[in-house]
């Protein structure tokens, strides 16, 4: 007996050494660690449960479960634990399905992750429940998913500006393409209009020739004809010009409204009946400064193609109003008067939309139209210092926007046509300097036929050369642009610094270099001009 003694004692170290660890265990454990009987009453409650739910275990020993579970919660516990005991399984995670929360001692919840474990001893059952307090995990996926919103709210507003920056340019890189365009038209049709006025000149001036022959008889009807047709060439050079930017406007101060309601008789009996017009005018539109005949002629242009694009009637709107350098499109702060004239017509594919300001460019049927209406508006804008744009879509009408700058002056007289035809009353000499010869020979005998004594010069150089030996020279009269590398210009300034009692008339059927500096005060005849024109043009001269 004496030698089975000491086999017992390792065993019985062993169980204590054992429940040492688990007691150390459970004290050191963060999680908290419950054991429940089968009645679900706390048997055990380790140190990290205590802190974590506030009870000291000799207050929750023996309690029930619930009173660790938000009672809002209770019954659907019991179900879940109810369904883990009767399943074959002997663990569960608790969060596995679901969210839970728990209770603590003064009330508050907290969301938590729950595993529970059921084992038989001595035939009852029992559970551990492992519990974890994760609100710094759920506070932690909160902030993220907020991030993440902000982050994709951002990202969302980054891309809504990225394509808004990348219409814009877009919308600019086709608005200089368009520009560009343009501006290659203007020279094209301003150099075609250059060449096509002179042989307007020609035509025009031997016209007036022959017309003054007194033995004509029937033929005077002929002559009238041709003189005709020679004055709508004219109008077509001026409106190409106008397009260009190239003719020299004559711009006054303009009241637009007053303008409008002058034209709006007109415009009535132009556009007949079927067509209601109605004008639109706000009652503080400030003035512009454009030039008055061009200003009607693009508004009753207008008008025309809106009446042309509504075959069957409808509306015509002609409004004004103020408007800002945004309004119009245009870099700056300037402020212009917006003149609106809108039609409910068939409207414009957007292939016609990009070309409806080119020259020559019409949809409208052979011999109805030009195609010059829209290019002129457009070239009257922007040389005035505005802007013109078109709003238009199939079915849905269209809408011509022309922006002219605003002024605050007040509006000006007119000066009334010079009533006489001025004729030479002493001879004066005049140097004619012309580089086309037929050009030159009829302008030669223009002027002597108002009395004065002309000299021919081909080109500036000649010009120079007769004003260095000449001295009874009174007036020179120069084309512009010439062959030789001598322009009229050239020739102005060698007068001006050399003899400066002569006086200088320019002429020139492309007017691009009249704002050179030093020639400001310089009179310039725009080609084709009449007789009377010129007669005028040297009197004012002589009379300096």
């Amino acid at each position: 007996m004496a030698k089975d003694a000491p086999s017992s004692h390792p065993a019985s170290s062993n169980a204590e050494l054992a429940q040492a660890q688990v007691s150390a265990f459970l004290a050191i454990a963060a999680d908290a660690i419950i054991s429940l009987d089968d009645r679900l009453r706390i048997t055990l409650f380790n140190e990290g449960a205590a802190t974590m739910f506030g009870y000291r275990p000799s207050e929750i020993m023996g309690q029930p479960l619930d009173i660790l579970i938000p009672e809002r919660m209770r019954s659907r516990h019991t179900r879940h634990v109810a369904d883990f005991s009767a399943s074959p399984i002997a663990a569960r995670k608790m969060a596995e399905r679901q969210e839970i929360f728990a209770r603590r001692k003064d009330g508050s919840e907290f969301p938590a992750e729950a595993s529970i474990a059921k084992q038989m001893i001595d035939g009852r059952k029992s559970y551990m429940v492992v519990l974890r307090d994760v609100t710094d995990r759920k506070l932690a996926e909160v902030a993220l998913a907020a991030a993440n919103t902000e982050l994709e709210a951002r990202v969302a507003d980054r891309t809504r500006a990225l394509e808004a920056e990348i219409r814009r340019r877009e919308e600019a890189h086709a608005a200089l393409i368009q520009a560009q365009r343009m501006e290659a038209f203007g020279q094209l049709t301003g150099g075609v209009a250059h060449d096509f006025n002179n042989l307007l000149t020609i035509i025009t001036g031997n016209l007036e020739l022959l017309g003054a022959d007194p033995e004509l008889g029937p033929k005077a009807a002929f002559l009238k004809r041709a003189a005709d047709a020679a004055d709508m060439g004219a109008a077509l050079t001026k409106r190409l010009l106008t397009f260009a930017r190239r003719r020299r406007l004559t711009p006054q101060v303009l009241d637009v409204n007053e303008m409008i309601l002058n034209l709006t008789e007109i415009l009535q009996r132009s556009l007949g009946e079927p067509i209601a017009l109605t004008t639109m005018l706000a009652g503080n539109v400030g003035r512009t400064r454009a030039d008055a005949s061009e200003l009607e002629n693009a508004i009753l242009n207008l008008a025309i193609n809106a009446r042309d694009a509504m075959p069957e009637g409808g509306n015509l709107v002609i409004e004004s109003r103020n408007a800002t350098a945004r309004d119009a499109g245009i870099p700056g702060n300037g402020e212009f008067v917006l003149i609106s004239v809108s039609d409910t017509g068939h409207g414009m594919s957007p292939a016609v939309l990009e070309r409806a300001f080119e020259p020559f460019f019409t949809t409208k049927e052979p011999g109805r139209g030009t195609g010059l209406g829209l290019s002129t508006v457009y070239g009257f804008a922007e040389q005035s210092g505005g802007h013109a744009s078109i709003e238009s879509a199939p079915g849905r009408g269209t809408t011509v926007n022309l922006y002219l700058p605003r002024t605050e002056e007040t509006t000006e007289t007119k000066a009334g046509p010079a009533e006489t035809v001025p004729l030479s009353k002493n001879s004066e000499v005049v140097l004619v300097v012309e580089d086309n010869p037929e050009v030159r020979e009829l302008t030669l005998q223009r002027v002597e036929g108002l009395g004065y004594v002309a000299l021919e010069a081909e080109n500036g150089a000649a010009a120079i050369r007769i004003l260095q030996s000449e001295d009874d020279i009174q007036v020179v009269l120069s084309d512009i642009v010439m062959a030789g590398g001598v322009s009229g210009y050239d020739v102005a300034h060698w007068v001006r610094e050399h003899a400066p009692r002569i006086r200088v008339l320019l002429t020139t059927g492309y007017a691009a270099e009249e704002t050179q500096p030093g020639t400001a005060d310089v009179a310039i005849l725009r080609k084709p001009y009449k007789r009377a024109d010129l007669a005028l043009a040297l009197h004012e001269a002589l009379q300096e």
